[in-house]
């Protein structure tokens, strides 16, 4: 079996990228799986994201970023801050 060296410019380019981004998902499973299949390292356009969605606290810490209220997701779940229990 001979070796054979791939040049990997011609996949990490913004072109392919933004062809891919617009395709069907098909065809970018179909190469996901070539390069897959061949070894090559995957560019990071083609990376996957972690499955499921985000955990609730991730989400609400995002929503309170962009917010900048001090009233966050985390100091009411902990009973901190301004919810915390008065006596």
């Amino acid at each position: 079996m001979n070796t054979v060296t791939v040049n990997t410019d011609r996949i990490n380019n913004k072109p392919v990228a933004d062809y891919l981004a617009s395709t069907d998902r098909r065809v970018t499973i179909g190469v996901r799986f070539t390069l897959e299949a061949l070894g090559i390292e995957l560019p990071d356009f083609l990376c996957r994201k972690p499955a499921g969605r985000p955990g609730r606290a991730a989400l609400m810490a995002a929503v309170d970023a962009d917010t900048g209220t001090i009233h966050t997701y985390r100091a009411e779940k902990l009973r901190v801050g301004p919810f915390a229990p008065r006596s």
